[in-house]
């Protein structure tokens, strides 16, 4: 993963900033409104949270869901279990190391403001591993920010000092999913945040297995 780490972004490396930005914007409100619209757990599933930062997710989650979450930010996963204990299960580790932490398929997978941190080949290589994680039935849900035919000025002006380089339009974002999932939903967003921006929420399904 390759991210922008320079002046005032380097405080989001810690988890406290990070966390405290994530709410001052909306965060919470609109990770409540992600799960319950989207991402929708079925009662006593497992999800998979890829790039699960400090597992901001969890506080929205089901207590019947089983939370399996990986960031490779040490400070971020030391932070999601001191907050949540033995309410989830935490790793440092980046895409190639996950699989073998995950033991088990999930019925959900989520990456939430990963994909755009992410060149084509490494968004692939996550795209890989959920498809592999995710039962039959399963669903991927990620979340980015897009340029989009709303972007506005001061939206563009945002988005482009994001921490992550590989902000796409949400076609781009589709053609990569695509590669392991059969299908792929967009819903475009605006205006679910307390500043301007432009995002995309994905939902991939019947997940591609490997010959």
């Amino acid at each position: 993963m390759t991210q922008r780490t320079t002046g005032l972004r380097a405080a989001l490396s810690h988890a406290a900033v990070y966390q405290g930005l994530q709410d001052l914007l909306g965060g919470r409100r609109f990770q409540h409104r992600l799960v319950a619209e989207f991402v929708r757990p079925p009662p006593g599933s497992r999800l998979l949270d890829i790039g699960c930062g400090t597992a901001a997710l969890l506080e929205h989650l089901p207590a019947d869901v089983a939370y399996h979450g990986f960031d490779l930010s040490d400070r971020y996963v030391a932070a999601a279990r001191r907050r949540w204990g033995d309410r989830g299960q935490f790793w440092q580790a980046d895409v190639a190391d996950a699989p073998r932490l995950t033991g088990g398929r999930f019925a959900r997978a989520t990456a939430i403001g990963v994909l755009h941190h992410l060149d084509d080949a490494g968004a692939r290589a996550l795209i890989r591993l959920a498809a592999a994680a995710l039962d039959d039935d399963g669903a991927l849900v990620t979340y980015d920010p897009a340029y989009t035919a709303a972007t506005s000025r001061l939206a563009r002006l945002v988005i482009d000092r994001d921490r992550g380089r590989f902000v796409r339009e949400p076609d781009r974002y589709v053609a990569l999913v695509e590669a392991g999932f059969e299908r792929v939903l967009v819903a475009p967003l605006v205006g679910h945040l307390r500043i301007p921006y432009t995002a995309c929420v994905l939902i991939a399904t019947r997940p591609r297995r490997a010959p």
